[in-house]
């Protein structure tokens, strides 16, 4: 009995000094990961805006979705950029970058979180460049921060006002068949940023009768 009090007392003690411990580490890490998840955010969301946008500013969130304003040198408004979330991406969460122009239409998406299957659901999701052999041997290829993507440039254009579907139209999209789902999350998060989009542009007229 004795034996069996002394092990469950070593247990709790470790247990205790174990949780501790984590939480220590947790404090002390949380803070820098956070900061360099937005130093990563920032740094994609100049991929969806124009090119002289020098600062990107938080626009408020509504419904999950964060806002943000792009401003140039002179703090001008040039666009927005909007971050949207799908859960049902195949490998779980899906994260969507999407730049707005301010009259509400779409100037690129950049899926910027994601654990879709390489190969499949990735043909969604990525760009990638695509280089020749005679590129890489002769040391000509270039780098292009933003890679075409026929499904992602798909909602360049589109307004962001309204649902998109997959097919063609105004409001068609792309999507690839063998990737059904990731295709599906990328639409969804997309949709997330344009029904927040309207209801946040509905309050704000409310506001300012």
């Amino acid at each position: 009995m004795k034996d069996i009090l002394k092990l469950c007392l070593s247990l709790g003690f470790f247990c205790a000094v174990s949780g501790g411990a984590l939480a220590f580490v947790n404090q002390k890490t949380a803070e820098p990961c956070k900061r360099a998840e937005e130093a990563e955010r920032s740094a994609k969301l100049k991929l969806v805006l124009p090119a002289e946008t020098t600062e990107t500013l938080s626009d408020g969130s509504m419904e999950g979705v964060q806002f943000f304003r792009a401003m140039d040198v002179n703090g001008k408004l040039l666009a927005y950029a909007a971050e949207g979330i799908s859960g049902k991406g195949f490998g779980g969460e899906l994260r969507v970058l999407t730049g707005i122009s301010p009259e509400g239409t779409i100037l690129g998406i950049l899926v910027s979180k994601h654990s879709e299957t390489p190969g499949i659901g990735t043909q969604v999701t990525d760009r990638k460049v695509t280089r020749s052999l005679w590129e890489v041997l002769s040391g000509n290829s270039t780098s292009d921060p933003f890679p075409p993507n026929a499904v992602l440039d798909s909602y360049s254009g589109k307004p962001i006002q309204q649902t998109l579907s997959f097919g063609s139209g105004e409001n068609g999209v792309m999507g690839v068949s063998g990737a059904t789902i990731s295709s599906k999350a990328v639409l969804a998060a997309v949709n997330s940023i344009s029904q927040a989009w309207q209801k946040k542009n509905a309050a704000a007229c409310l506001g300012e009768k």
